[in-house]
């Protein structure tokens, strides 16, 4: 080969050289600016491994029991749509306690016992009613005081655990144990009041008392009813048993007032006779005592679902209040 044609191809190579390192440079730039724009754009997700993460987003809390703060929440929450669909609006000018809790719940939603309508409903989050059951309460009227006043419990509890209640027993208030089973139904929701672990909503042997004032405290639903909410509820979920009419009557003769909320949008709170008025507590729950609880060792109860009692913590019922 000539001298002229090595060095043409000796210069051919160097161009070449010198384009590579120039492309290389302007790669290294390019992956430089789009490392700082895809770096400032993580607001809302994280890289993990390759995989795109969602951050979970900060929610918002209510401090205040303020009714004008409290709706003020509600309207710039952006959800405000699907408030007003609900009854958390209506709820504040009855109980501002009660508001702030729920708006603050981090559940799915919350449950409402009606003892006027003879209801229990499941609410969503925002209020808004999603399922509807024929219930049964306790026989008599107001809330619950001490043991064997059959009452039913009134006020803010929550889902303590879910329990299946197939072959559980009912021991009456004389301490006599009936041997047939299936009375509480399939599953019993437990609910965590202060005092107590004998209350909850469950199923029934006596579909045909649902509509009326027939248990000694707890409250049944029918048992396919009992066995869908049971799919729905969780634990820890808010539970206001909201008394009736009679019920509001009996607790201020009583000196005890228990809020009242409306469970449908744009009701009422009914008027009741004022008679024989005692001092009155204000309360959002009434605690029945400790000595209402008793577990003889002849029953077992396993739980069905439950993550804030262990097995262990799970002690035997007797469901006094069925």
């Amino acid at each position: 080969m000539s001298k002229a044609g090595v060095y043409s191809i000796l210069g051919l190579s160097a161009w070449l050289m010198s384009v590579s390192c120039m492309r290389d440079k302007v790669q290294a730039e390019l992956d430089t600016e789009s490392e700082a724009v895809f770096a400032g754009s993580l607001d809302s997700t994280s890289v993990v491994m390759d995989s795109i993460v969602d951050i979970e987003p900060v929610v918002s809390t209510v401090n205040s029991e303020k009714p004008e703060d409290l709706m003020e929440f509600m309207k710039n929450s952006g959800k405000w749509e699907q408030y007003d669909a609900g009854i958390l609006p209506d709820m504040i000018h009855k109980s501002t306690s009660y508001v702030k809790k729920l708006l603050n719940n981090r559940h799915s939603g919350f449950i409402a016992v009606d003892k006027s309508r003879m209801k229990v409903i499941l609410f969503d989050k925002f209020g808004v009613e999603k399922k509807s059951y024929g219930m049964a309460c306790a026989k008599n009227f107001g809330t619950k005081h001490e043991k064997g006043d059959s009452r039913t419990p009134e006020g803010l509890f929550s889902v303590e655990g879910i329990y299946d209640s197939t072959d559980w027993l009912f021991t009456d208030d004389d301490g006599v144990t009936s041997k047939k089973k299936g009375q509480f139904g399939p599953r019993f929701i437990r609910l965590r009041i202060p005092g107590t672990s004998q209350i909850g909503i469950h199923g029934t042997c006596a579909p045909w008392s649902i509509g009326a004032r027939a248990s000694h405290g707890c409250i049944r639903v029918k048992n396919e009813n009992i066995l869908e909410l049971v799919e729905l509820v969780e634990i820890g979920m808010p539970v206001i048993v909201v008394p009736g009419k009679r019920d509001l009557e009996q607790n201020y003769t009583d000196g005890v007032e228990i809020p009242w909320i409306p469970t449908v949008k744009g009701t009422r709170e009914p008027k009741f006779r004022k008679v024989e008025k005692a001092d009155i507590q204000h309360k959002d729950t009434v605690c029945v005592g400790d000595s209402i609880i008793s577990a003889p060792d002849s029953l077992s109860v396993v739980p069905f679902v439950s993550d804030s009692i262990s097995e262990a913590d799970a002690h035997p019922l007797e469901c006094v209040y069925f």
